[in-house]
């Protein structure tokens, strides 16, 4: 079976993206069916050269007609789609209002399925469909399509409310699958300065075998119209008051707009940063044994989890962290980033909870993400029915 995985996202600076890139491509490989074609999350960034911007299920439709007639070229990608068997695709937190990059993925699964009639799947999906285009859009182009897998059940929900007559499938976020090490395993060298720094960003005076909190930011700051910079101060008054609370704070950028908030409070408070360029084999295992991870980013809250680090939650920029939240402890708040400053002495209230949970806490939440672990494999299953590939 020729099969072209899209977008393939393991080159990407965003943790979440690349474990999630890293594992589809391993994965396939292990069942027999790697990749022939690969196309990178870039492509879905800015509009190929002749296609018009894509913002109704109108112009969806005549983007297809145009391929179809010969009128917009796609190049080598119109020859991979005509060579293939499958198109595999991680939809990921793409489709939702004022995102480009989901209506891309929106008009790729389109020509993949209806212009070139190649069996197409969409995976790992979460969706927002409160803008009445997108939702028409999504609508018209999901039925069509061979599977449709979300990753949570708001999505799930969604799905059914505006895709009438087409069912979705629930499969977890492959993050689940993510197994840290034994501290005794990689904290020694993770205790020397410099071996989990990665320019520009520092971690010295770091000891994993000590007590530590992690603090993130939250995909809320990439949404238009955030304002980052007035939030700066209200983390970095957080960072300070957490000290009080365990006495190391590890800061965290687990992607590109994180890492522009984190930096600042670093500067402020002399903290160590965890930041982009460290592999994110390492990130998994520093999260993972954190006392409470607070942050507003859907896969390093997965990540925590699978070590049973509880979560102090922020919002996103979907629903994505109420659904982790509520998945994991139903009763447990969501805090806005945005007013963190207003919120501080319940946040800071809620970690100590957090942390007050102790072993069973944590042995509980570790059971919760293994028997997740073990549900995302099957999403796979819909490419090769038998286990392998043909």
């Amino acid at each position: 079976m020729k099969v072209l995985y899209a977008p393939d996202t393991s080159d990407h600076p965003n943790w979440g993206c690349r474990f999630m890139g890293n594992w589809y491509r391993r994965e396939l490989a292990r069942r027999g069916g790697a990749p022939g074609w690969r196309l990178g999350s870039r492509w879905f960034f800015r509009l190929p050269e002749g296609m018009p911007e894509p913002r109704t299920w109108a112009d969806v439709q005549r983007i297809g007609e145009d391929v179809r007639r010969g009128r917009l070229a796609l190049g080598e990608v119109g020859k991979v789609l005509a060579a293939c068997d499958l198109v595999l695709m991680n939809g990921e937190n793409f489709i939702r209002p004022n995102v480009l990059k989901g209506r891309l993925l929106l008009v790729f699964a389109y020509l993949a399925s209806r212009v070139y009639g190649k069996r197409c799947i969409l995976t790992n999906l979460t969706l927002d469909l409160s803008d009445p285009a997108l939702a028409e859009m999504a609508a018209q182009v999901l039925p069509a399509l061979a599977q449709v897998h979300v990753r949570e059940q708001v999505s799930l929900a969604a799905y059914g409310a505006h895709v009438p007559g087409a069912a979705a499938q629930l499969y977890p976020d492959p993050a689940w699958t993510a197994r840290p090490r034994p501290v005794e395993e990689w904290g020694p060298l993770a205790r020397l300065d410099g071996h989990l720094s990665a320019w520009p960003d520092v971690v010295e005076g770091f000891d994993p075998f000590a007590p530590y909190v992690t603090l993130s930011a939250s995909s809320v700051f990439a949404a238009p119209g955030a304002d980052l910079e007035k939030a700066v101060p209200g983390f970095i008054e957080l960072a300070r008051r957490l000290r009080a609370l365990v006495p190391q704070v590890l800061l965290v950028a687990s992607c590109e707009v994180d890492a522009m908030l984190m930096r600042q409070v670093a500067a402020r408070t002399g903290l160590p940063l965890l930041g982009l360029g460290i592999p994110v084999e390492q990130a998994i295992d520093v999260l993972a044994h954190a006392r409470v991870h607070l942050g507003g980013r859907w896969h390093p809250g997965i990540f925590a989890t699978t070590g049973g680090t509880p979560l102090v939650a922020f919002e996103a920029n979907t629903h994505k962290m109420r659904t982790l939240v509520h998945e994991l402890q139903p009763a447990a708040p969501v805090f806005d980033p945005c007013r963190l400053g207003e919120q501080l002495d319940d946040v800071l209230a809620h970690a100590r909870s957090q942390l007050a949970g102790g072993d069973r806490l944590r042995a509980a939440l570790r059971a919760h993400a293994q028997a997740m672990g073990v549900r995302v494999g099957g999403s796979l299953d819909h490419i090769f029915p038998s286990g392998v590939a043909s």
